[in-house]
């Protein structure tokens, strides 16, 4: 099978060939195509499937999404966001147990797994036949993440290592999976509870989970930076305790931090550093300022988080 990135006009998507196989009323694939087509699997990219002189071509449209590696080169995965992708990709693999679908069929490769901001989802793709064990492929994409992985997050360190040391146990499973949340301040915190290495009966897990939580630090960490992913900004907006305000904008004397494009107003937004968090305003600009895709009301401030992306016009942030 072969996978290609195209785009026409607005419009981008991976196209797959070499998928004869589903053509066949009496395979496998064809029972698994015609699911997808028929179904939206929370998780997955629905496909478009075309045949042209009987060669089966497989769309997924990618709008609105991120590929997951090229966002890594941007910043550094941490524990947070380690903790939601796993999440996801456990419920993705519970979502195909329902609709019998083969879990090798779903692709973990980083440069076709894609994040809405938006939607704040996972998105991936699942090719009928692609066949790749999977777990190998999560022992794979966790390699990956383990390459780059902000090592200054000790909490996210001991849950990536300890996820990868339960999955390459030799009896693991889908079903083992095992992710409980606790609610901490308005935040979620997502702990790795691994009974099979542990040997923790059901009492002595949740108090060392108690314990553990009492001992903690808050979750909440303050944004420090808004890492930019577009060509249009030249380096990141720092966040300093010391500022009380951050304008953004095209012009060279009205502003703190300068975007010199031409779909930037001359004071486009402005960043408050507030007692109870980070703010973004904007400032009547004539191509709006965004928050994970939703454009913001002209002069009135929302607050924003570690992980959320904020557009000026087109020039895109994305908060650590």
């Amino acid at each position: 099978m072969e996978m290609y990135y195209m785009s026409k006009g607005i419009d981008n998507y991976i196209e797959v060939n070499g998928c004869e196989l589903m053509l066949q009323l009496s395979s496998p694939q064809n029972y698994r195509l015609k699911m997808l087509e028929n179904n939206d699997i929370d998780g997955l990219i629905r496909p478009v499937c075309m045949e042209i002189d009987g060669r089966l071509t497989l769309k997924y449209n990618t709008n609105a999404c991120y590929v997951l590696d090229r966002l890594f080169i941007k910043v550094k995965p941490d524990g947070s966001f380690l903790q939601i992708i796993m999440k996801q990709l456990e419920n993705v693999l519970y979502k195909l147990k329902e609709f019998l679908l083969e879990p090798d069929d779903v692709v973990l490769k980083p440069e076709y797994m894609f994040y809405n901001w938006g939607e704040k989802t996972l998105r991936l793709i699942y090719i009928p036949g692609y066949g790749v064990n999977i777990k190998k492929q999560l022992k794979g994409f966790l390699e990956y993440v383990m390459k780059i992985f902000d090592h200054r997050d000790e909490d996210g360190v001991r849950y990536m290592y300890g996820m990868y040391d339960l999955i390459s146990d030799d009896t693991f499973s889908i079903e083992d999976f095992k992710l409980d949340f606790k609610d901490n301040g308005g935040q979620q915190e997502c702990l790795l509870v691994q009974d099979k290495v542990t040997d923790l009966n059901v009492a002595e897990r949740n108090m060392y989970i108690e314990e553990r939580n009492l001992s903690r630090e808050p979750v909440y960490k303050e944004i420090t930076k808004l890492v930019p992913l577009t060509s249009g900004a030249l380096k990141e907006i720092i966040i300093s305790k010391y500022d009380e305000m951050i304008l953004v904008g095209r012009g060279k004397k009205e502003t703190d931090y300068r975007i010199p494009t031409t779909q930037i107003s001359r004071v486009h937004a402005c960043i408050y550093l507030r007692s109870n968090g980070i703010y973004v305003e904007d400032r009547e600009s004539t191509n709006g300022t965004f928050v994970n895709s939703v454009r913001l009301e002209p002069l009135k401030q929302e607050q924003i988080r570690i992980g959320d992306m904020i557009c000026f016009a087109n020039e895109e942030f994305f908060a650590v």
